[in-house]
């Protein structure tokens, strides 16, 4: 299929491992600024040494910048590797589909043009050209490209089957190219997408009863798509039922959506709106789109860049293809590129207000943080009710930890909100925090309670709240009722097992909390209060030496200046002599399940 070609053609090629193995010593000449660590951003796209300007030292520059998914960088070295080698294959097929993930379209074409004159497959190549010859209403010739790109994929990829039956309308064949796409096809995924062209395909045709019927089937179809949704609604307006619009939008809950609720306001103003999809170019480029979003949202990050260009470049105004290309960019921690795509989103765009607060979201992952907050208090003063401005803001204050300035951010939102449902529990929560790390003790209390009467599962509050009272001796049976209930819920949770550990380590039941924190640190090594607290139980233990082992890791791990003095202070002298009673709180410790770690870190710690 032309999806799966994309990606296998984006991986590293035999000969190219082979070359990679007999030259691995090169990739020392390239300039360690160049190698970024995986929590790093990236820098910006420029040009950088890799020792010299040579066929082996452009294509092991080219790699390495595509192994960082850097394709501006990787796209300008195989440039010059495939101008020292322009008979090589590899670096050609390679080259080209570089050019396309970074929108260097007339590149690409030039290669493109190159690869259908060589043996072997080019269906990229052929779709790519495909598009180009529609662009320019070369049908024709765009059909045939269609139809050659069509022989390299497997009949169950729904790309060449779309784009031909867009040519199709185009040329005034609308029937035919409804009846293409009415057949069913092997794979349900692709059945979806072509139902969906259908309904566009006879919207443009100004088939309404064709429209209406594939509009219908897959707006049926549960869970809800909120576009296909807005596009159901968009037909029936335009074919002048608008008040089946409305109800659509409602009970939809597209209403809520950016472009759902501008064409809320344009229906109860009157106005008669636009179809989704209203000219052959908005149709073709919404295949590549669908697809690309598909793809994005299963990992196929290459293969969805791709897409994405090449539903820009059939529709440039396209803000939604816009915004998935900067969430991958996100993704992959270059922000420098998601902040250009972003800032490419018209002014006028229901999806301006979106873009402004992900952009600011990424100036603060670049560390330009008063740039971050100027931009997003500028939102606030326009859009002064607008809860996702003002939680931004808080969250970012709270990152940095000035939760002084955080705490009217949360309660604005709060007030906003008005009666709280069972989702606002988070507001409560990060309120909560703000107001505990601000020694506002009772008001935290209160706000973490309340996130629990509105979700009593969540673990993470259950652990704040309970680990909380531990650490001020207070409410102690309620405090390991709590956490107790969040290892439940979250049973490789690294920090909760800790605070359950911590709890037993603070009633002196030594043994019973050595078997928590170590499986705490087995669960969050990187954790610098995590490695403390197992070194302060090895001491009580008489485990000394490992114990002075653990606080020296924690050292290494960046602890708060707070608690580097107390460790260091610790591995001097160890712990004074303390004896007591164990803790009677349970006469049956429940064991600590044998699970592996969660791949992603929780975002939340103990106090």
């Amino acid at each position: 299929m032309l999806t799966s070609d994309i990606v296998r053609r984006i991986s590293l090629r035999d000969a190219s491992r082979a070359l990679l193995a007999a030259c691995v010593a090169v990739l020392l000449a390239y300039p360690a600024d160049a190698r970024a660590a995986p929590n790093q951003s990236k820098a910006p796209a420029r040009s950088v040494s890799f020792g010299s300007n040579s066929l082996l030292g452009s294509y092991l520059a080219g790699h390495v910048a595509r192994s960082a998914r850097d394709s501006e960088n990787a796209a300008l070295y195989y440039r010059r590797a495939l101008q020292k080698d322009p008979a090589n294959s590899d670096i050609l097929d390679d080259a080209f589909q570089l050019e396309l993930a970074s929108g260097e379209f007339a590149s690409a074409k030039t290669l493109a043009l190159r690869l259908i004159k060589r043996p072997g497959e080019a269906a990229i190549a052929y779709d790519f050209l495909g598009l180009d010859a529609f662009k320019r209403k070369d049908y024709t010739k765009a059909d045939e490209y269609f139809r050659l790109a069509a022989k390299g994929t497997s009949p169950e990829e729904p790309t060449m089957k779309l784009a031909r039956a867009w040519v199709a309308v185009a040329q005034g064949q609308s029937d035919r190219a409804i009846a293409t796409l009415s057949e069913p096809s092997k794979a349900a995924w692709a059945t979806h997408f072509e139902t969906v062209q259908r309904a566009f395909v006879a919207d443009v045709a100004k088939k309404k009863a064709a429209a209406a019927e594939a509009y219908k089937t897959v707006y049926e179809k549960k869970p809800t798509n909120m576009r296909i949704a807005e596009g159901y609604a968009r037909h029936l307006a335009v074919w002048g039922d608008k008040q089946q619009a409305l109800s659509v939008l409602k009970e939809s809950g597209a209403e809520d959506t950016p472009l759902g609720s501008a064409l809320m306001a344009d229906l109860k103003a009157g106005k008669t709106p636009k179809l989704m999809v209203s000219t052959v170019d908005e149709g073709l480029a919404e295949t590549f789109l669908g697809i690309g979003q598909v793809l994005a949202s299963n990992n196929g990050v290459d293969a969805a860049q791709i897409y994405l260009r090449l539903a820009l470049y059939l529709n440039p105004a396209s803000d939604i293809a816009k915004l998935e290309l900067a969430e991958i960019y996100g993704n992959l921690e270059q922000y420098h590129k998601a902040v250009a795509v972003l800032d490419a989103i018209r002014e006028t765009s229901p999806f301006r207000l979106n873009a402004q607060v992900r952009k600011a979201l990424y100036l603060n992952a670049l560390q330009k943080t008063d740039e971050a907050t100027a931009l997003l208090t500028a939102l606030s003063e326009k859009h002064p009710k607008e809860e996702s401005v003002l939680q931004t803001l808080a969250s970012i204050d709270s990152a940095a930890k000035r939760y002084d300035a955080a705490i009217p951010y949360y309660t604005r939102v709060i007030e906003l909100v008005g009666e709280p449902e069972k989702r606002h529990w988070t507001l409560f929560y990060q309120r909560g925090i703000a107001y505990e790390r601000t020694k506002q003790w009772a008001k935290a209390e209160a706000d973490f309670k309340r996130a629990l009467d509105l979700d009593p599962e969540q673990g993470a509050v259950l652990n704040y709240l309970g680990y909380s009272w531990l650490d001020q001796n207070i409410n102690i049976p309620e405090a390991f009722d709590l956490i107790k209930k969040a290892v439940r819920l979250k049973p490789n949770d690294g920090y909760i097992i800790d605070s359950l550990g911590w709890g037993y380590y603070i009633q002196k039941d030594y043994v019973q909390a050595v078997k928590h924190l170590d499986k705490a640190v087995e669960l969050r090594p990187e954790d610098p209060t995590l490695n403390d607290h197992l070194g302060d139980v090895y001491w009580r233990l008489g485990r000394k030496l490992e114990a002075k082992f653990q606080w020296t890791q924690a050292l290494s791990l960046n602890p708060e200046p707070d608690d580097v003095v107390k460790i260091k202070k610790k591995l001097e002298a160890g712990l004074p002599d303390e004896a007591g009673p164990h803790a009677e709180l349970q006469t049956q410790p429940e064991a600590v399940p044998a699970v592996a770690p969660e791949p992603q870190p929780q975002a939340t710690a103990n106090p």
